[in-house]
């Protein structure tokens, strides 16, 4: 089995003779916490601020469709083909820049994909029909991409030995973009139409899109002949799918049905309050609120956790949390204070899976090989999503929530059998294991 070596990232003989080309002149080896306070604040807070805006994008949409689909003359059947096409764009893409990733700097990667973001969110303003609007979501869903595999290696490259609590926060500030997008579209119609909406929010993306100028990388990108780096980025990932560690984590996130930010709990937790509490919506609003202000803010705290016990043991726990939160909110007839614990608990372990088990991934590579790993596990673990979406609304519809929620509580448990079969030890920028 080829191993990688952390300071040649040597693959095989053909590949070690590939120079590494460092970004900024900083070795693949560097000290995370050497990069200076000023610069690590820096990045924490751009990355950050870039992973809210593409949640702005994303979740602003769910309050513009009916606005659109009123002037524009289509059904909800093409809303679903939107939003799907969307998704597939954005998950599909994480492949294409984790190899990019190896090959440019991950300051400009994420400065173009800002800037696509932007430029297409002011094409959306235009566009005149379906079709029109079908590519454009297309393509703003291949600019959101980078964000998770080339954000998440930038922050790692940075906080190494603080890496769960940093990507912790980076998945707060995706949770947070989605919580207030819809606060933010409310705002802007009260003095705009939708396509002003769009050419607003899109203001910020192109601004965010500038900034990644003033950072520096703490990675190595390939030197060689584009066959050669193309060469040596394939072998990567064939590693990597040889790795059992980042294969298991992977499917960790794969197997759980909710977790992701959108999915079954945007879709169908408000209308299991409506449903099972008989409550009206904006109660259910108010309910769902709850549970997000728990995903924004748990996750840092189970993540602060994770770097200073066994992060195997840390994900397994909010594993099982996340089974029995499921469960305890079909015990609930009505509003009281359990339930709204049970709402916090529940947003805190479900959305934790995602940082933790990136953690554990990033544990398994060196450092200038972690975009190639995210985007491996980016598209394994959140291919799923819309298949538990729709599963999810297809057994609601058949047989209702009780059985809807069972089904996936059960989810979470199948993640701690996987996890119970990776290795338990973090190490920091060490080589990529082989298989077993």
């Amino acid at each position: 089995m080829p191993e990688f070596n952390a300071q040649a990232a040597v693959l095989t003989p053909s590949v070690a003779a590939i120079p590494a080309v460092p970004a900024q002149d900083l070795p693949a080896e560097i000290d995370v916490e050497a990069g200076g306070s000023g610069q690590r604040k820096l990045v924490l807070g751009v990355v950050n601020a870039s992973h809210f805006l593409n949640h702005v994008q994303s979740a602003m949409v769910s309050v513009l469709y009916p606005i659109i689909m009123e002037q524009m003359g289509f059904g909800t059947f093409e809303v679903g083909v939107l939003q799907t096409i969307y998704q597939l764009a954005s998950q599909g893409g994480q492949v294409v820049y984790g190899f990019l990733g190896r090959f440019f700097r991950h300051s400009l990667l994420l400065s173009v994909s800002n800037l696509l973001v932007g430029i297409f969110s002011i094409a959306t303003g235009w566009c005149q029909n379906y079709g029109q609007m079908f590519g454009t979501r297309l393509l703003s869903g291949a600019g959101t991409s980078a964000e998770h595999p080339i954000g998440s290696a930038m922050l790692v490259s940075y906080f190494g030995k603080a890496r769960a609590r940093a990507l912790s926060v980076h998945n707060s500030a995706g949770n947070l973009g989605a919580l207030v997008a819809p606060a933010i579209v409310g705002g802007l119609l009260l003095f705009t139409d939708w396509r002003g909406v769009f050419y607003i929010v899109a203001i910020p993306s192109l601004i965010m899109g500038a900034s990644y100028i003033l950072l520096r990388d703490n990675v190595t990108v390939m030197g060689g002949s584009k066959k050669e780096r193309a060469k040596a980025s394939m072998q990567e990932y064939r590693a990597l799918l040889k790795n059992r560690t980042v294969m298991l984590v992977s499917l960790v996130q794969m197997a759980g049905a909710a977790g992701r930010g959108t999915g079954v709990n945007v879709a169908f937790l408000s209308l299991f309050f409506i449903s099972a509490l008989h409550v009206d919506v904006k109660i259910a609003a108010v309910l769902l609120t709850v549970y997000q202000v728990g995903g924004l803010f748990g996750p840092i705290g189970i993540g602060w956790l994770a770097d200073r016990m066994s992060r195997k043991l840390i994900i397994q726990l909010t594993l099982v949390g996340s089974t029995a939160s499921t469960l305890w909110l079909l015990a609930h007839h009505g509003i009281t204070p359990w339930l709204i614990i049970n709402l916090l608990l529940y947003g805190s372990v479900v959305n934790s899976r995602g940082s933790l088990t990136l953690a554990m991934v990033s544990d398994e590579v060196p450092l200038e090989q972690t975009s190639t790993a995210f985007s491996l596990y980016y598209f394994i673990g959140f291919i799923s999503g819309p298949i538990w979406t729709l599963l999810t609304g297809w057994i609601i519809g058949a047989h209702g929530f009780g059985q809807a929620f069972t089904i996936i509580s059960f989810s979470y448990l199948a993640g701690v059998v996987l996890v119970a079969f990776t290795r338990n030890t973090p190490a920091p920028l060490a080589p990529i294991r082989g298989a077993g």
